[in-house]
């Protein structure tokens, strides 16, 4: 009796085929980013809309390097980008080398704070851009890349983006709660699990889920990286009576000749951001609310 002998795959047989698998330590965002095509766009548009010949640009984020060609593309002479992560600084500078754009960019592996204190990025550049924002606006570090942009900038440095306006609206969703909350499950109580719920803002799809908003949109926030304010109160009057679970949140970046967003159904990369309340609220038709969203994008809803 002949013996079948198991299949098995070249890879297995020859393992000297086996190339080596490079190791990610970036967020998968990446690749949705690069391939966002109204934020690529938006972005390109307002840096063509300067003048750029002879000038000197900071980028903080470097990223893949596509915006530092971006601006070597429209003119810019000289653009110095910073990035902390040594694999994405390692692939932008593989990437710019690829380009005639290679001679104008300088990729540095360092944060922006370190960058700064070590003399290596230049003072008063004539344009300063970073896009190191997250659904909720402050989770990649808004306020310290704030500081450091001020420590750079003169009174002429062009600041991408000069404003970020945040908006919010009350809504109802048991189905987002649960995306950050532990209950019964098969019989057992799995409550000790909330001691790890994300307390201030964690991305969502809201189209995905199930919500009803009990407000309109309204401003919660608006954020400068040239001039920082406090959160402020803002009040916001119920349009639907309802269980308020949080806010839902998105952002606008303006960049001059153009703006990015992730509001809902955009079809931007970003999700939008949701902000848990610590208590669900019961809210009537016409009540009036104080709302104030903080530095760690806490949401504070309070009745006046």
């Amino acid at each position: 009796m002949s013996v079948v002998q198991p299949i098995r795959s070249a890879r297995i047989n020859h393992t000297a085929e086996y190339l080596p698998v490079p190791r990610r330590d970036f967020p998968v965002w990446h690749f949705s980013m690069v391939n966002d095509g109204p934020r690529n766009i938006a972005i390109e548009n307002s840096i063509a809309a300067l003048d750029l010949k002879g000038k000197t640009v900071v980028e903080i984020g470097s990223g893949t390097g596509l915006i530092a060609l971006l601006f070597a593309r429209h003119g810019a002479e000289r653009v110095i980008t910073c990035e902390m992560n040594a694999n994405l600084a390692a692939m932008a500078t593989r990437i710019v080398a690829t380009t005639q754009y290679a001679h104008r960019i300088t990729i540095i592996n360092e944060s922006s704070t370190t960058a700064i204190t070590r003399g290596m990025l230049p003072r008063e550049p004539d344009v300063i851009f970073t896009e190191t924002l997250d659904c909720g606006v402050v989770g990649e570090g808004f306020f310290p890349i704030a500081t450091d942009i001020q420590r750079l900038a003169g009174p002429d440095t062009v600041i991408m983006p000069h404003t970020i306006a945040q908006t919010g609206m009350l809504i109802e969703s048991a189905t987002l709660c649960d995306l950050n909350r532990a209950g019964m499950a098969c019989g057992f109580d799995l409550r000790l699990l909330n001691t790890f719920s994300t307390g201030n803002y964690f991305p969502v799809h809201a189209e995905l889920h199930r919500h009803r908003a009990l407000s309109a949109p309204d401003i919660l926030r608006t954020y400068s990286y040239r001039d920082i304010q406090p959160p402020r109160t803002v009040t916001v009057k119920v349009q639907k009576t309802g269980t308020v679970h949080g806010l839902l949140s998105w952002f606008t970046a303006d960049f001059g000749a153009a703006s990015v967003s992730n509001q809902p159904s955009s079809g931007s990369h970003w999700h939008q951001a949701f902000h848990p309340l610590p208590e669900e609220m019961l809210v009537d038709e016409g009540e009036v609310l104080s709302v104030l969203v903080d530095d760690q994008g806490y949401a504070w809803i309070t009745r006046q």
